[in-house]
């Protein structure tokens, strides 16, 4: 079997595409869709796999977005149309991201059964636009007002050396003491200064902790700076720009402060690690938060919004998760408990199998 696979624009949407691009190899041959220079795109060749540029533009509804898209995704569908005629396609995959777009219009036009996943509780324009279109919609959070035979809440896919490693985690929680900052992809400028206080009071309360931030690139120099100007005895820091195998630092951690992306919160449920989620709050729909809500409903993590946040009761969630060496407990339904990866390609296999 063939499949086209497209996903991009975040990490959170080019990462998933990966993890079910590796299951799918298993079954046959798969084509990655990316826009040139992309992150996508970088990532997708960096993983080995055969991949194809093609135009795309942001779904914004101004005069002038519109005109740059319908430009844009004329070129990226007939780019996407003649991956589908060079060989027998018998599925395209979506990840979100603009750059699945043209997949989905040439998927359609040629025929080619769709599905897409959506990695958020709050469904993606994309997503909105083109769930009528697909087979089958994977949902990687619960999605409210969504139902139906042809969704299906499967959790977020991760890819397997990630998954392994997380599900490893969860029995040497005892052994890890670290602490985690996690600004996603992109960085975000509150969590790193968030994480130079967070740094100096643990240290004037001579707490021996290693504490790790990921800042993102733009940032990275600054932090640096920041924390090389810092007298400290007793915390360990350690500043990295980007970290593309996350389950390195994963492994060091027993609770993380991160935002509200999906893929991050699922990492950290999967790996038994509890998280302070503090969501973006100008996130499209507020999905950030609701994804940080389902999290906490669970008993992984707590909430708090970043314009409600005070630092001393902070600070004290941060220690007391410090200190609790049995941490959070999956509990036995959920849908960070099994591999959504293979249920995934399972199901994309046994509905293409009746074509």
């Amino acid at each position: 079997m063939h499949y086209v696979v497209a996903g991009g624009g975040t990490g959170g949407h080019v990462y998933p595409a990966v993890a079910i691009a590796e299951r799918l190899l298993d079954r046959g041959t798969v084509t990655m869709l990316a826009r040139s220079g992309s992150m996508e795109e970088r990532v997708f060749l960096a993983q080995g796999l055969d991949v194809r540029t093609v135009c795309s533009a942001p779904l914004l509804y101004t005069p002038r977005s519109l005109w740059r898209l319908a430009r844009a995704t004329r070129s990226g569908v007939r780019a996407a149309r003649r991956v589908m005629t060079d060989a027998h396609v018998d599925a395209f995959i979506g990840t979100g991201g603009y750059v699945s777009v043209p997949g989905i219009v040439a998927a359609q036009m040629s025929g080619v059964p769709i599905y897409l996943l959506e990695q958020n509780t709050v469904m993606g324009r994309a997503n909105r636009l083109f769930s009528r279109r697909a087979r089958h919609v994977f949902l990687g959070f619960p999605v409210e007002g969504v139902s139906g035979s042809r969704f299906t809440v499967t959790g977020n896919p991760l890819r397997r050396k990630v998954y392994t490693a997380l599900t490893e985690c969860q029995l040497s929680r005892p052994l890890r003491r670290g602490l985690l900052f996690i600004g996603g992809s992109g960085g975000a400028s509150f969590v790193n200064e968030l994480f130079l206080r967070t740094i100096r009071e643990l240290d004037s309360r001579g707490r021996e902790v290693l504490v790790t931030v990921v800042t993102g690139t733009d940032d990275y120099a600054r932090i640096r700076d920041a924390v090389d100007g810092l007298s400290l005895r007793h915390v360990n820091p350690v500043v990295v720009s980007y970290e593309e195998h996350m389950e390195r630092l994963y492994e060091q951690a027993r609770i993380a402060v991160t935002r509200g992306g999906a893929l991050a919160l699922t990492e950290l449920a999967v790996g038994g690690i509890y998280a302070v989620v503090i969501p973006y709050p100008f996130a499209v729909g507020r999905h950030q938060s609701k994804n940080a809500a389902y999290l906490e409903s669970l008993g992984l993590g707590i909430r708090i919004e970043q314009q409600s946040l005070l630092f001393d009761r902070y600070l004290s969630i941060v220690e007391k998760a410090l200190d609790d060496e049995a941490g959070p407990a999956l509990p036995a339904s959920s849908i960070f408990g099994s591999d959504a990866g293979d249920a995934i390609m399972r199901t994309i296999e046994e509905e293409c199998s009746h074509d």
